[in-house]
């Protein structure tokens, strides 16, 4: 995924599944593909078809939907998938890691649940589940860091040229 990052490309993702009224998913990153097995009943449930989605895939999605990341100072619906995938492929990039998958697939309708699984620098497989309120403190954390990051704002004074040489 050369054009979109991760992070991009789930968000986009976790929009497209919740415009297909998708229930529960298994979403593998792979080198140039990310494949999502879903289904439309709550999980835990059997997952009853394939979605590949490759980066051209999501660029179009992200040109349909014509709406990019939200402003910073905008209110958050951290139970929103695109929000809650954005910052799991956020989270997993800033510890220096690769993502394998996330899977809803272990939660229940009451109780949701995620797991990620991850792959270390040195080729170690780190799984973690996520639960219900640990899934809205992950969106929060990451949602706050990254409004709070120079990097996220496009706002310019006219001193940024300063700050920025030295």
């Amino acid at each position: 995924m050369s054009a979109v990052h991760c992070w991009e490309a789930l968000r986009i993702i976790g929009k497209d599944l919740q415009f297909r009224g998708i229930k529960t998913f298994l979403l593998r990153c792979e080198e140039d593909l990310f494949v999502v097995e879903g289904g439309y009943q709550s999980p835990p449930a059997p997952t009853a078809f394939t979605l590949h989605y490759t980066a051209e895939d999501i660029e179009n999605l992200d040109d349909r939907s014509g709406e990019g990341t939200d402003a910073p100072s905008s209110v958050k619906d951290f139970l929103d998938l695109s929000k809650i995938l954005w910052a799991m492929a956020i989270y997993v990039s800033g510890r220096g890691t690769r993502l394998l998958s996330i899977s809803n697939n272990s939660g229940t309708e009451t109780m949701p649940a995620l797991e990620m699984e991850y792959e270390s620098f040195h080729g170690d497989h780190i799984v973690e589940d996520l639960t219900g309120s640990a899934i809205y403190e992950l969106c929060f954390h990451i949602y706050k860091r990254r409004a709070k990051s120079p990097s996220s704002h496009s706002r310019y004074t006219r001193f940024s040229a300063l700050s920025e040489n030295s």
